[in-house]
């Protein structure tokens, strides 16, 4: 029987392989999200991430367990901070919404124009403080992070011989959290009414979040980074707004994470399928494109196979209403047609709450080709 020492090194040789586009001895397998609860215990409710958060991450640590052949996963799940990352309140199960619902963002738009300017004189936190303390009422013990349970988790998982993809610090780039903070109507007008002023602030945005980068990458050294994208693809924005307000500030945010020695793991929600070609000007098996299954998995392999590694995709709604066969061919072909060289086995976005346990493991017996 392998130690957890070995474990890790197996898998984390494993999920390293597939990132720097070499073959693995079989294909990774990364299952993350809220869903992953009910695997350990079909009983649990989303409340539970809220209200016992350490034995929520127990019993996600429980499905890992159950389903050994993962390499990579998380035990964390959602609450209040996600509405302080998206500068909106957050509603959340067992709350304002049903035990088992998932948690929902209200997006309000408190940022005015007015803060455009505040932004470039002094500085978006200044202002993210303000939206955050004074405009929502969250209290300063609310938005710090709790590092007990994050610990916690981040301890267990390593103690079970879980891989940890990100690590390396977070980020979100200035045009999605703008469109956040405005709210995405508010934000689109901005873009034709006063685009020099939404630039002068993402510039200042932008120089902020490197510097907040660099310094969690070089706290805490990690596979890869998380930049987070959703609102800049096909189905957003036109290719010349693209261009103007959303690649430039991507593009250096992520080019700073790869001066770092970290690889930069693009998590992309919504349809990109026109955008794909830009992310052909990072170095090779420097970038993860993980989407969330609404963009064409298999023309991303067209595309970027050769030059940046892939997860997913299997799709939340297979997960939930689908069946076990459906989901068992579906994570063959992705093997078969993505793989094995530069891909990692994983869900679309997040593993979806009524994700069915059956199809969970259909996945994973697919993958190891059970």
């Amino acid at each position: 029987m392998k130690t957890v020492e070995e474990l890790y090194a197996e898998r984390l040789d494993r999920i390293t392989k597939a990132i720097n586009l070499e073959k693995p001895d079989r294909i990774p397998i990364m299952l993350t999200g809220p869903g992953m609860i009910k695997y350990g215990d079909p009983k649990a409710v989303m409340a539970d991430y809220i209200r016992r958060p350490m034995w929520a991450a127990d019993t996600v640590l429980k499905a890992y367990r159950e389903l050994e052949d993962i390499d990579a996963g998380a035990a964390q799940g959602g609450g209040g901070a996600m509405g302080a990352f998206w500068l909106c309140k957050v509603k959340l199960p067992g709350r304002e919404l049903p035990e088992d619902a998932i948690w929902q963002l209200e997006e309000v738009g408190y940022m005015t124009e007015e803060d455009y300017d505040t932004v470039v004189d002094k500085g978006w936190a200044a202002v993210t403080n303000d939206i955050l303390i004074n405009r929502i009422g969250y209290t300063p013990e609310e938005l710090a992070p709790n590092m007990e349970e994050m610990m916690y988790s981040i301890n267990k998982a390593k103690e079970q011989g879980l891989v940890s993809l990100m690590g390396g610090g977070m980020v979100i780039p200035p045009y999605e959290t703008l469109s956040a903070a405005r709210s995405i109507g508010k934000f689109m007008k901005d873009l034709h009414r006063m685009p020099d002023k939404v630039m002068a602030a993402m510039e200042v945005m932008e120089k902020e979040a490197i510097e907040g980068l660099k310094q969690a990458m070089r706290a805490n050294k990690g596979l890869a980074a998380f930049h987070g994208n959703s609102r800049a693809g096909d189905n957003f924005i036109s290719r010349k707004m693209f261009e103007k307000f959303a690649w430039p500030y991507l593009k250096r945010i992520a080019e700073a994470i790869i001066e770092e020695d970290t690889k930069v793991f693009f998590h992309i929600d919504s349809t990109w399928d026109e955008r794909l070609p830009y992310f052909l000007e990072f170095p090779r098996a420097t970038t993860i494109f993980d989407p969330d299954s609404a963009t064409n998995i298999f023309k991303i392999k067209e595309i970027l196979g050769d030059n940046m590694c892939i997860t997913g995709d299997v799709p939340p709604a297979m997960l939930s209403l689908g069946t076990p066969d459906e989901v068992y061919r579906y994570a063959r072909r992705l093997c078969e047609e993505i793989g094995p060289v530069g891909f990692i086995m994983s869900q679309g976005c997040a593993m979806p709450p009524n994700a069915k346990p059956e199809n969970i493991k259909a996945i994973v017996d697919a993958t190891v080709g059970r």
